[in-house]
């Protein structure tokens, strides 16, 4: 048992002055430490809410949640999240940018942003760290999004359809690097998207959700193409296969 997540019999009501509206119903998952997890489902149905959920940015109706065998926190240091949009300040250059998250968390010290900085030279952008974001390609800026949040050191990473405002040979580009990169630094991911290629290309698990009220309708163990790269595996004839079935399972949903 090495359960990073648990999600067990989770519920979330969301309350106006004259309706409930029913967001999940049930939803119940684990995901391994080290494993690489999509969330699939039709648009609306509460991907993202699972993320808030997880991160402790809102509360659960009823059931469990666990995060590290603790109840989510908005204050946790386990958990980095990505978001849709990058978010670099344009105003500071590469380097200031690694360091957003340390200064937030009054982590800012020296060791901590030398190892920000050896990720940088890690993962190729060392030369760029007096540039500005806007003179960056929109693949390099989510990287370096992705090596600030990797700056805190947390154990898992939440993203939130990080790669949705790249175009489609930019995605399939950082889609490999950035597969790569965590697991290079051995993290555990849960990825919301609404590209089921994205999901199939990439994750170790692919957990379907129904419409709203969601509920978990399938869950999809990759065992294919292990050590090929996100672009590769997307090529395969399993990828293809996958693909088609959870397209169905999602379209029985609209």
């Amino acid at each position: 048992m090495n359960e990073i997540i648990t999600v067990k019999d989770v519920s979330l009501i969301y309350h106006s002055k004259k309706f409930e509206t029913l967001a999940l119903k049930d939803v119940s998952f684990d995901i391994k430490k080290g494993d690489f997890v999509a969330l699939v489902g039709p648009s609306g149905c509460g991907k993202t809410t699972i993320l808030s959920l997880l991160s402790g940015l809102i509360n659960a109706s009823s059931g469990e949640i666990l995060v590290n065998n603790e109840k989510p926190n908005k204050k946790s240091k386990v958990i980095g999240y990505m978001f849709q949009k990058d978010n670099l300040l344009p105003w500071r250059t590469v380097e200031k940018n690694l360091y957003v998250g340390l200064e937030i968390q009054h982590s800012n010290t020296e060791e901590k942003r030398n190892y920000a900085l050896s990720l940088l030279k890690k993962y190729g952008l060392e030369n760029f760290k007096t540039k500005r974001p806007d003179e960056l390609s929109g693949g390099m800026r989510q990287r370096v999004s992705l090596i600030r949040t990797l700056a805190l050191n947390p154990e898992i990473l939440l993203l939130d359809e990080p790669f949705s405002a790249l175009d489609f040979q930019t995605r399939l580009k950082v889609c490999d690097d950035v597969l790569k990169i965590l697991k290079d630094e051995k993290k555990t991911a849960l990825l919301v998207t609404h590209d089921i290629y994205e999901a199939v290309s990439m994750a170790d698990k692919i957990i379907v959700l129904s419409a709203r009220p969601a509920t978990v309708k399938n869950v999809h163990t990759l065992t294919f193409a292990r050590d090929k790269t996100p672009f590769e595996r997307r090529d395969t004839k399993e990828a293809t296969e996958l693909f088609q079935k959870i397209w169905s399972e999602i379209q029985d949903e609209e």
